[in-house]
């Protein structure tokens, strides 16, 4: 993670504090202001973890949390995501991609990951969690899709296959209106399956991918 992210974080969980000065935070964490100063500014490129375990205690998150490595647990208000031109959306759990659609009107329940930009309605995240994709994206990363994105030749897609009541994530293929799927097999190799619609159907795009090594 960057020191900006560190900084972005740190600026929203002060808003979310009733914008909390960082003269009071000083006081409150102990930590001198001209270094908390150079962490919300970005300056600081590696904060002392003495300084980030302080901060993060205050603030009830974790240091990964802090560091933007995992997401912030508390729900933001959309007055703050307008100010900070950031968006929210859900990570959830793959057999619920399923029927996304259905579940979306409840996505506070779930935690939440930050992205620096608009997004649309309906976006979610999962979090891959094998290593079937390596090298192209590590286990524990964290994926996120638009549901509304029109894939194109090549794209990564999620796609439910109807035999094996499943979802499926890897690159897509498409020949006249026909869809395929690339599949990994046990042996290495790779092979094209095809999509049958509609009971197989196309879930959502990849639009970003963050890697966590």
């Amino acid at each position: 993670m960057t020191e900006q992210t560190i900084s972005n974080n740190l600026q929203l969980l002060l808003k979310l504090q009733g914008d909390l000065s960082l003269s009071d935070l000083a006081r409150e964490t102990g930590i001198p202001q001209p270094t908390l100063h150079h962490i919300l500014e970005g300056k600081t490129k590696n904060p002392r973890k003495n300084a980030l375990q302080k901060i993060a205690a205050f603030f009830s998150v974790s240091i990964p949390q802090l560091m933007g490595e995992l997401p912030l647990s508390p729900i933001i208000p959309n007055t703050i995501k307008e100010s900070f031109k950031i968006s929210t959306i859900p990570i959830i759990d793959w057999e619920l991609a399923k029927n996304w659609n259905k579940f979306q009107k409840d996505h506070k329940q779930f935690d939440e990951i930050i992205i620096e930009r608009e997004i649309n309605e309906g976006c979610f995240a999962l979090q891959l969690n094998n290593a079937s994709m390596e090298p192209v994206f590590h286990e524990n990363s964290i994926l996120i899709f638009d549901p509304s994105k029109i894939p194109k030749e090549r794209d990564f897609i999620l796609a439910y296959i109807s035999k094996s009541n499943s979802v499926v994530f890897n690159r897509l293929f498409v020949d006249d209106k026909n869809y395929f799927l690339k599949q990994d097999k046990s042996d290495g190799d790779a092979e094209l399956i095809k999509l049958h619609m509609p009971s197989d159907h196309l879930i959502a795009t990849l639009i970003e991918a963050r890697l966590k090594f």
